[in-house]
């Protein structure tokens, strides 16, 4: 017996030297860190938030026929909906495409056009088309169309020939020029489409490939001189992007500083590194050669992280049950660091909201939130040692985000 329990210690040295948790006494000082830095960005001061205000409001959608596409971290679709006289958004169907690592401007459009073309069965004629992306956007009014432009990429992926340009008005020249059509094209960050879609709800977030928050500020908490970014734009109420990947004043670990040396983007979205789908299951092949063994494989998603915590891990043979038992603490360390940051985030902007007890609804999307083992209970416990009289009521609405691309499509 005391052997196994020496032999269970030496694997959290291990994980305590390489992987270590936040301590649960220090939560509590992370969340408040985020709140400054969300309050610093919302003044226009120094903050490792982008906080990027969105000309977007509470807004419904006006009767007729649209196009939904979101272009994700890891997949994309494309869906065909109608808006009743009554304002309910139904989606007639749904076409799923795969957003390849490296592609071009015009293979995306051209992508995303032939999924449009399938689900509405190759008409031709006007109708709006709303886009959510996944990737950082800086948004903008034009002719009275919301659209951003892309300022870089992330999660992995690459787009050659769109950073920089104006998502929506580039597939809007795209349709003009290949199919003739002449159609109107609307753009936001799936963040804030989720938001819009969330049927109310004041904070949405992303814990999928990628990590993000969105949530609705009034416009009186936000600087003048930040309130020039939109021009053009008058209600009270503003969405607000936080682009909170990029929170840097949590200490990094030792994987993750090899992690982030090797990435597309050495020195930037730090908590995402440690959070989100793109970027955990490279924190796993990191360490496991110091921590479970040189032998044991490489993974190539987070998928698979999830499949050694559940079971369902396919162990090659030369794989021993020692092995695979390191295996299995190290996949739940960095899930549980995963979902701590995650936590931390969550509170920070509901300390900023005042809403520090009884339930919140928060509408959240991401395969590692609903599809990793336990992991909506698991950001619960950690938001409960930081916020021990707030009741988080974690929602996935059906559809939340089509419906808020719908709505960001055809808004008024």
């Amino acid at each position: 017996m005391k052997n196994m329990r020496d032999k269970k210690n030496s694997i959290f040295e291990l994980l305590n030297q390489y992987y270590w948790l936040i301590p649960s006494s220090e939560l509590m000082k992370y969340a408040k860190l985020f709140q400054t830095e969300l309050i610093a960005a919302l003044h226009n001061q120094i903050s490792s938030l982008p906080t990027i205000l969105n000309p977007i409001f509470k807004m419904k959608a006006k009767p007729g026929f649209g196009v939904a596409v979101a272009v994700g971290g890891t997949n994309g679709y494309v869906s065909a909906f109608r808006v009743s006289k009554s304002g309910v958004i139904t989606f007639l169907n749904r076409k799923i495409f795969s957003l390849p690592e490296q592609t071009t401007k015009e293979r995306l459009f051209k992508l995303i056009t032939e999924n449009i073309f399938k689900v509405t069965n190759d008409r031709r004629e006007k109708f709006p088309i709303g886009i959510g992306f996944a990737y950082p956007l800086k948004p903008l009014l034009h002719h009275g169309f919301i659209d951003g432009e892309l300022l870089f990429m992330s999660k992995g992926r690459n787009i050659n020939g769109l950073i920089g340009e104006k998502v929506g008005q580039e597939y809007h020249r795209y349709l003009i020029k290949e199919y003739g059509m002449d159609t109107t094209v609307s753009v936001a960050n799936d963040a804030i489409c989720l938001l819009l879609g969330g049927d109310g709800a004041e904070v949405a977030g992303v814990v999928g490939t990628g990590l993000n928050f969105a949530y609705w500020e009034k416009r009186s908490n936000i600087a003048p001189l930040k309130l020039n970014t939109l021009s053009g734009f008058g209600q009270n109420e503003v969405a607000i992007n936080i682009e909170s990947k990029n929170f840097n004043k949590i200490p990094g670990t030792k994987l993750r500083e090899i992690v982030d040396k090797q990435s597309d983007d050495p020195g930037y979205s730090l908590a995402e590194k440690e959070a989100a789908g793109a970027y955990i299951y490279q924190i796993f092949n990191t360490g496991k050669d110091k921590i479970i063994g040189k032998k044991f494989p490489d993974l190539t998603s987070t998928d698979q992280l999830n499949d050694i915590i559940t079971g369902a891990f396919n162990f090659p043979e030369n794989i021993s049950e020692r092995q695979q038992e390191k295996a299995y603490l190290f996949a739940e360390r960095i899930f549980h660091r995963s979902a701590q940051i995650v936590a931390i985030e969550l509170c920070g902007i509901l300390m900023k909201l005042n809403k520090t007890s009884g339930v919140v609804p928060i509408i959240i999307e991401g395969g590692i939130f609903w599809h990793a083992r336990n992991y909506p209970a698991l950001v619960n416990l950690y938001v409960n040692m930081i916020l021990p009289e707030v009741i988080p009521s974690f929602a996935r609405l059906f559809g939340s985000s089509r419906r808020g691309i719908a709505i960001l499509a055809r808004g008024v």
